[in-house]
């Protein structure tokens, strides 16, 4: 079906792009930001922090798409759960929507709010556990979300309906 082909490359796209986000934080923007003092990192931790979440169309856009889209197929579809396409798209969703999206939302996004309300000119004697904290659950959802992009990809050369 086409609008099955068609929303399946929209949410692998935008798990794609959650990936890349994520490899650039885990490739540039940690080791950056692990040369910084607490003053430092408090102010720029803050920056990226807001930029992020501003931007309308940005992360929490693409983070909803990449997690409620890939419902659609798996529910059309649904008749087809034994092929490849199926199956490996109902794996790539469950792996970016639990292992990235809520692990997101329950872990690190309360640290990202903590770190909002510090005082950038005194943070807390913590700061440094609070970062590694948050670099530590990064760690584990960055192979996720790749795992999760690449199940999307798969799924598309996978037979059924979809893909035929």
């Amino acid at each position: 079906m086409v609008s099955i082909r068609i929303v399946h490359l929209i949410y692998t796209f935008a798990v794609g792009l959650f990936a890349g986000l994520l490899y650039t934080f885990e490739q540039g923007v940690i080791p950056t930001l692990a040369t910084l003092n607490a003053t430092e990192y408090a102010h720029i931790e803050q920056g990226l922090i807001r930029a992020l979440d501003a931007f309308p169309t940005g992360v929490i856009v693409v983070a909803n798409l990449a997690m409620w889209l890939p419902l659609y197929p798996l529910i059309r579809l649904w008749s087809q759960r034994h092929t490849t396409y199926w199956r490996l798209t109902a794996l790539g969703w469950a792996l970016f929507f639990f292992g990235v999206g809520v692990f997101t939302i329950v872990l690190n996004v309360p640290i990202n709010n903590a770190v909002l309300a510090w005082d950038q000119a005194a943070p807390p004697a913590d700061w440094a556990q609070v970062r590694e904290a948050w670099n530590q659950l990064n760690a584990i959802r960055t192979p996720i979300n790749y795992v999760s992009f690449g199940l999307l990809i798969w799924a598309a050369f996978g037979e059924g309906e979809a893909s035929g």
